[in-house]
């Protein structure tokens, strides 16, 4: 079921893994957790996935229902998606002397993502792309997703900074509690505080049960 859900992501979002053999690369991260189903396509071969296992750039990854996957990159910087999520890893260049680079790019769903060293290196460095926007992450943990309604919201949980850009529009959330979502134009909201009941129904979605 995972694998026939990959297919229509990949063709709408016009991505293709490229890397040749993604056991054999330098990983970008490893399976640090899992509840339920959760599988890697690379150059059309799934790959179920179990704690410990290696993520590879160009892997495209996805939970089924119920489902959670948390990845630790190499960086140190945590990436966890909820239930019939995916995404894919479009760059993860850290270490070696290379210019630091971090780059994730959600299809579908909802994800947390916690910034590493990468973020740490550049303020520009470490990135979570969607259709709608571009979000960068600077020392911070961040919740992205649709929402009540809204096809992404945006909320930082912890830190120092995130942006929120859309080809209309950019804010900054710098203070815990601040999100932002897309208004009609396709530009991100002013920043707002969450509520409670707003910040549970949100995590409830990608927090391990």
């Amino acid at each position: 079921m995972l694998r026939v859900l990959i297919v229509p992501l990949v063709a709408a979002f016009g991505f293709v893994a490229t890397a040749a053999d993604a056991v054999d690369q330098l990983p970008a991260g490893t399976v640090s957790r899992v509840q339920g189903a959760a599988i890697a396509v690379q150059n059309a071969t799934p790959r179920v996935l179990a704690v410990g296992d290696r993520i590879a750039v160009g892997d495209i990854l996805s939970t089924g229902p119920n489902a959670r996957l948390e990845i630790k990159m190499r960086d140190e910087a945590i990436f966890s998606l909820g239930e019939q999520a995916a995404f894919v890893v479009v760059d993860y260049t850290f270490g070696q002397g290379a210019s630091p680079n971090g780059v994730l790019r959600v299809l579908q769903g909802a994800f947390v993502a916690t910034s590493g060293a990468i973020a740490q290196l550049s303020d520009t460095g470490f990135k979570v792309q969607t259709s709608a926007a571009t979000i960068g992450i600077r020392g911070t943990t961040v919740w992205g997703g649709p929402l009540d309604g809204a096809p992404l919201q945006v909320m930082m949980i912890e830190g120092k900074a995130v942006t929120v850009e859309t080809a209309t529009g950019k804010v900054e959330l710098n203070i815990v509690g601040a999100g932002t979502q897309l208004d009609a134009n396709g530009a991100p909201t002013a920043p707002g505080f969450w509520g409670a009941d707003k910040v549970a129904r949100a995590r409830a979605v990608t927090d391990f049960q």
